[in-house]
């Protein structure tokens, strides 16, 4: 994968998206609910008008997404 150059929120939400359609089928049921759930959350603080909600939103689900990343990437060494 490539490293994206992240400005705002929905290039966050854009990136998300565009993850879950190349690699759909490499993650789990859960780990596509966390995805989705995490472009919910980013569309949802762009409704908000302060920054600050909308870079503490960005920090938390950049951290699901390491972390979905980082099980993904253990996993794939196992086998």
């Amino acid at each position: 994968m490539q490293k994206a150059n992240i400005k705002n929120n929905d290039d966050l939400v854009l990136g998300i998206q565009t993850i879950l359609s190349k690699y759909r089928c490499s993650f789990s049921d859960e780990e596509k609910v966390l995805l989705n759930d995490c472009i919910i959350e980013l569309e949802k603080s762009n409704a908000e008008s302060s920054q600050t909600e909308k870079a503490l939103t960005a920090l938390k689900v950049v951290s699901t997404v390491m972390r979905v990343f980082s099980i993904y990437d253990h996993l794939k060494d196992l086998f």
